[in-house]
This record gives structure tokens, C-alpha cells and sequence, in this order.
């Protein structure tokens, strides 16, 4: 019965992520890592509009919870936060939408892969870098001081005090990268896993959006050649 139902679940995800369209060739993928309050949302949605690619950011949630057929808020306390064995065990025991982390994590890198196959994609967080293949993207670490990021958030999220920016920062950085340590077992800033680290400490939004850009075409000049000439 149970083998019925894997395969029931599988088909209706293979139906329902049939409407991406995948390239007979990988083109490669841009993926970005990025500290809180370093930019690197903006950044990854200004590089996505410099090429006329798709930023797969939320929208990968929302595809995420139509595969399991749960709302989306149940995702929204797992995505990019780590969780307890004993909280999982009592959670589906009392929760019948609550979704286990491992099978999370396994729909997260099928729909993660699946995205980067369709090409002229900007993929934001998630651990992407660590899923799909380094020759298949331009993997990015975006950062800059702590102070840098504290001054941003208290700017640019309407806080009310750079003490409340603090603790925000702190809260999200942590539940980020133990998220990255306890699923993918990494250390989410060791440089290694990046084919560029970049800081916003001294450059703009816009300019680091056009340093990846260029690091993109280096890496992969075939593709280079292929973005638009006005950028």
C-alpha cells in the first residue's frame, strides 16, 4: 500500500511540474547566497531583470506546497530553518498537514534541480548552491559587515530601532545557516562553496549585480555570448 502511494505521489508531481519546460541542453543558472541585510534579494532581482531571467525565490514555495497539497503557511516554518527530531515526532503525530523535514528537503532538491534545468534562472538561498551541480551555476555569496546590514534593515525594513535591526539579523542569520549545517551539512560561509564572494560593503546594488553578471560570463563564456549586449 505504501509503495501505491509513493507512486501516486510521484506521478502527480511529475504532472504538475510537467508545465516547466526543460532544454534538451542544462543551461546554467545563477544561484546566490546571501547574509541578512547584505542586499542580496535586491540584488538577485536586479540581475533577474538585467537578463530578462526568472527570479525563483517564493514562487518556489508556492510551487513546493501545490506538490505536496498543503498551504503554503505550513512551509513557511520550515523554509530556511532548521528543526528538532522531537519537534518533528510530536508535530505529526497531533498535525496531519505538517510535513517532515526530510521529505521537505527531498521536494525541496527535486524542485530546486527541476527549476535550474529550465534554464535563465535566478535561484535566491534555499542551499541551492549545494544541490545543483557547480558546473550548472555561477554559485554567490553575498555579504558585508554586520554594521553595513544592521544600518540597511534599520533603513529599508521600516524598523523602529538599529537595536530591533540587530536582533533581527541575528535571528534570521541563525535560523539560516543552521538550516544549511543540519540538512546539507556544510558551513554555509566557507568561501569553498562559492565561486564568488562578494561585499556591498563599499559597492552599490547595482554594481554588484553587474559584477556577477560579468563572473557569470566568465565562467560560462559560451552562455556569456548568448545574454542580451545592452546590459
Amino acid at each position: 500500500m505504501n509503495r501505491l502511494i509513493e507512486r501516486s505521489i510521484a506521478h502527480s508531481q511529475t504532472l504538475r511540474v510537467s508545465k516547466f519546460q526543460l532544454k534538451n541542453e542544462w543551461s546554467p543558472d545563477i544561484v546566490i547566497s546571501r547574509d541578512p541585510g547584505s542586499g542580496g534579494q535586491i540584488i538577485a532581482k536586479k540581475i533577474a531583470k538585467k537578463l530578462g531571467w526568472q527570479l525563483f525565490n517564493k514562487k518556489l514555495m508556492l510551487e513546493l506546497s501545490q506538490e505536496l497539497n498543503i498551504p503554503e503557511s505550513e512551509l513557511a516554518h520550515i523554509d530556511e530553518h532548521s528543526r528538532s527530531w522531537f519537534a518533528d515526532i510530536i508535530q505529526s503525530i497531533f498535525n496531519p498537514n505538517y510535513v517532515s523535514d526530510v521529505r521537505y528537503i527531498n521536494y525541496l532538491k527535486k524542485i530546486l534541480l527541476h527549476a535550474a534545468k529550465t534554464g535563465n534562472m535566478v535561484i535566491l538561498g534555499r542551499g541551492a548552491n549545494l544541490v545543483i551541480p557547480e558546473d550548472k551555476c555561477l554559485r554567490v555569496r553575498v555579504t558585508a559587515s554586520f554594521k553595513t546590514r544592521v544600518e540597511n534593515t534599520y533603513k529599508f525594513e521600516n524598523m523602529k530601532s538599529k537595536e530591533g535591526a540587530a536582533d533581527l539579523i541575528r535571528h534570521v542569520e541563525s535560523n539560516r545557516n543552521r538550516f544549511i549545517r543540519q540538512y546539507f551539512g556544510v558551513n554555509p560561509n566557507n568561501p569553498w562553496n562559492y565561486d564568488l564572494v562578494i561585499s556591498t560593503e563599499h559597492l552599490s546594488n547595482d554594481q554588484v549585480a553587474e559584477l556577477i553578471i560579468e563572473a557569470f560570463k566568465t565562467k560560462f563564456p559560451k552562455e556569456g555570448k548568448k545574454l542580451p549586449t545592452n546590459l
